[in-house]
């Protein structure tokens, strides 16, 4: 991918649903998909708004499962890109009917068919497609292109679906794959398994991706010669038909034994032919040998011989005549390295290169990354060099790398970005947490919120009590004080006498009263209802206090869903369909996904 202004992601998302793995499929199921050749990126900026990356999408609802058709025929998975097609593709045969609800029974004499075997899912496959399926759409939201791809081929493998095949092109086309796309997509809607929605962006993509296919004609003396493209065999001569390849830049090789190899650096336009011819030169009698070229840096340049060969990383061999060369490595930004090696008549070397980065180049051949975790502190690593908990933005030479990023309790991701040196690429990563750090988060979180919620409920009920008994008992203390100030009142008037001396209350009056007692009493009873409502609003602010830390508890908590991401396309029934939004730059692309 290509961070900051890269080509905008489309946000064509559709219904999110896998065939029901309950249905029987076909006795003899397509192989699963042919790991295709990596092919070269166009150098090329997109065009247009027309050139947008198309999202996955889902397959459609499957019928009922008490009444299941027959389900379409699996198209087979992309052939190899490079190789040469012998005549169009032949489109997949016709969905098988459906049987009868009630065949006649075979007669006495005759001998029944062997009914043939049908292939069913079993619930582990099942859960294991649509958690793939699922976490595919997670890693291309993410930018994940090579992970998400993975992820639908395995899910295609379980479950051949021409819905999930045309994810599969979706995606090659987000990686500026055309050939692949197009092997991809041109089965899918062969197959009549497509929606008409996913039909309407299927086609024009494909139409798109076509656009960005050439055709290459390669000829050798002698014929019978391998052709390679970036150093990976696609075809030997003579060829059948043009051989297709993706517009842009290719080193393209012959290689046949007895002959020296021979390779040509060719530049194919988007629909258009080109054409290579090679004279192969005798070896007279030396064998061929292969070197083997390792390095972490990507996108570096590999001469031999002052030939450009390839870019690392070289997925095969260099295949050479015995003999002494000097392989070298070049890339801007970085300090280039040569070596100097023997290769012995059929035998094969290897050649390790450290290419290290030149700081005096980054000011021109630099670009800024800019690393957006969602966990922090986070470990980076680029092209395998540790560079640490991840703080400020890094400087490092344009163009192409592979990062990695890790934090405790969390499982690495790896990516391959393109840096761009006109302008600011910051990289979003969203690490996933280990099941162990899962459920000790949502345990810590689920214990922070049901805490919050009873400091809540329990402060409330504290001071709502307390606020009542603190009324109740100033009522009471208003009497008791009434009380008091008319016993003070007759001690005073001395109404009846009483003998402050000894401190008794002689009798007198109608009423008999002990003036000193009643004084006591009354005083007594002021400040026991002081007492109680001096609890009562101590118990106020106490249940305020519970229901503030209560508050507080759920404010400060985590949340417990956060790295409960919404399932995808699920093969349990009985779920409810759900909304998800597939956010892309400057744009929104809502699709509905539904479990069944």
């Amino acid at each position: 991918m290509t961070c900051g202004q890269a080509r905008p992601r489309s946000g064509l998302f559709g219904a999110l649903v896998l065939l029901a793995p309950s249905l029987a499929l076909a006795a003899d199921p397509p192989a699963a998909p042919a790991k295709p050749a990596e092919a070269k990126p166009s150098q090329g900026k997109p065009a247009a708004e027309a050139k947008k990356r198309a999202a996955p999408e889902a397959p459609p609802e499957p019928p009922k499962a008490e009444q299941p058709p027959a389900p379409p025929a699996a198209p087979a998975p992309p052939s190899d890109p490079n190789a040469p097609p012998a005549a169009a593709p032949t489109p997949p045969p016709p969905p098988a009917e459906p049987p009868k609800a009630e065949a006649p029974p075979p007669k006495a004499a005759e001998k029944p068919a062997a009914p043939k075997k049908a292939v069913v899912v079993d619930e582990a496959k099942r859960a294991e497609a649509a958690h793939r399926f699922d976490r595919g759409l997670q890693l291309f939201e993410g930018g994940d292109n090579a992970g998400a791809l993975a992820e639908f081929k395995r899910t295609y493998e379980i479950l051949p679906n021409p819905v999930v095949l045309y994810n599969i092109g979706l995606v090659y086309a987000a990686m500026s794959r055309p050939v692949e796309a197009v092997d991809a997509l041109e089965p899918a809607i062969a197959s009549g398994g497509l929606s008409p929605k996913q039909l309407e962006r299927a086609k024009p993509t494909l139409a798109d991706q076509k656009a960005r296919v050439g055709r290459l004609t390669v000829t050798t003396k002698p014929e019978g010669a391998r052709v390679e493209v970036d150093n990976v065999e696609v075809a030997r001569t003579p060829l059948g038909a043009p051989i297709r390849i993706s517009e842009g830049s290719h080193i393209v090789g012959a290689v046949a034994e007895g002959f020296a190899p021979a390779r040509k650096e060719v530049v194919v336009a988007g629909n258009s032919d080109a054409n290579l011819h090679f004279e192969l030169v005798p070896t007279l009698g030396k064998l061929l040998a292969n070197l083997t070229i390792r390095t972490t840096t990507v996108g570096a340049d590999v001469y031999v011989n002052g030939e450009v060969v390839g870019k690392t990383p070289l997925p095969t061999s260099v295949t050479l005549v015995a003999g002494h060369y000097t392989v070298e490595l070049r890339r801007p930004g970085y300090v280039s390295a040569k070596r100097e090696v023997d290769v012995g008549s059929g035998a094969t070397g290897d050649l390790a290169f450290d290419l290290a980065v030149d700081p005096a180049a980054l000011g021109a051949d630099g670009a800024t990354l800019v690393l957006d975790s969602s966990e922090t502190p986070a470990e980076l690593t680029v092209d395998g060099e540790r560079k640490g908990p991840y703080s400020t933005p890094l400087r490092l030479p344009r163009g192409p790398h592979h990062i990695s990023v890790a934090a405790a309790g969390f499982i690495p991701l790896e990516r391959d970005v393109n840096l761009d040196g006109s302008q600011t690429n910051v990289v979003k990563v969203v690490l996933e947490p280990t099941p162990e750090t899962r459920k000790a988060y949502r345990s810590t979180a689920n214990f922070h919120r049901t805490w919050g919620w009873i400091g809540i409920a329990s402060g409330v009920a504290i001071a709502g009590g307390s606020t009542a008994f603190a009324l109740v008992n100033m009522s009471k203390q208003d009497d008791a004080q009434s009380r008091l100030d008319a016993a003070n009142a007759l001690n005073e008037n001395d109404e009846p006498p009483c003998d402050a001396s000894s401190g008794y209350a002689s009798q007198g009056g109608d009423d008999g009263r002990k003036c000193f007692g009643d004084i006591r009493a009354a005083r007594d009873d002021v400040n026991s209802a002081k007492t109680r409502s001096t609890l009562g609003f101590i118990g106020m602010g106490v249940g305020g206090a519970v229901a503030i830390t209560g508050v507080v508890l759920l404010l400060t908590g985590n949340d417990p869903d956060k790295y409960e991401r919404p399932a995808g396309p699920s093969l349990a029934r009985n779920k409810k369909p759900r909304f998800a939004l597939a956010p892309g730059p400057g744009e929104i692309g809502t699709g509905l996904s539904v479990a069944f």
